[in-house]
């Protein structure tokens, strides 16, 4: 990766705390984002998983300029041109796909990879990505698989983004390990919450976990 995209996931991962929200109705896009950016968060994932993902983006994009809007679960190539004219400044995908990367890097969009394995790690690297989305980071060791790749890896300065199994009791944990640059998840924004209209309650989860990052 190039150094001004790894100053940039710097920049914009400063909080270290990267929630992925699926919008089922992106009616509910603007007062999510409202609740995040009263918590303190300038930065939410919005999974390509609905026909809602990229009405949702724009919305964000147009009211909010301040939030930085990532697209995630990108699976096909053309997806990166879609997230970009949905207004996305970055995008995340579950797993690495040659052709996926490729595109985004056609298109000089920054994007994060996602790895579960050493090979993985590997090769995203080699096509220049050096910041990882780990998934599902829980099911393939979370913090004691992030630990093991510190030695083998350290040269390469890879940044990892766990995401999948981290909660309230091991965020704090997570967000200490050197090679870890955020965390992420959607139990901060569940559907449950937004189809109550509970703003309130995803604005407190999202503080609540900012404190606990410290």
């Amino acid at each position: 990766m190039d150094n001004n995209k790894e100053i940039y996931f710097q920049e914009v991962l400063k909080s270290k705390l990267l929630p992925a929200i699926t919008f089922a109705d992106a009616s509910h896009a603007l007062p999510v984002a409202e609740a995040l950016l009263k918590a303190g968060l300038k930065v939410m994932e919005v999974p390509f998983r609905t026909n809602e993902a990229e009405k949702a983006i724009t919305a964000i994009r147009n009211n909010f300029p301040e939030m930085k809007v990532g697209a995630g679960t990108l699976l096909k190539p053309e997806q990166i041109r879609q997230a970009i004219d949905a207004g996305a400044e970055f995008g995340l995908s579950p797993g690495f796909n040659p052709s996926v990367g490729r595109a985004a890097l056609d298109h000089d969009f920054p994007f994060i990879p996602g790895v579960m394995t050493p090979s993985e790690i590997e090769l995203s690297y080699e096509m220049g990505y050096s910041v990882l989305k780990l998934f599902p980071a829980g099911q393939v060791g979370g913090i004691s698989f992030l630990n093991a790749m510190k030695g083998p890896y350290a040269q390469l300065n890879l940044k990892f983004i766990p995401m999948g199994g981290v909660n309230p009791g091991n965020i704090r944990e997570y967000t200490g390990l050197k090679n870890v640059i955020a965390v992420g998840g959607s139990w901060l924004v569940t559907e449950k919450l937004m189809s109550e209209k509970n703003y309130e309650q995803i604005y407190q989860h999202v503080k609540e976990a900012l404190e606990l990052i410290g």
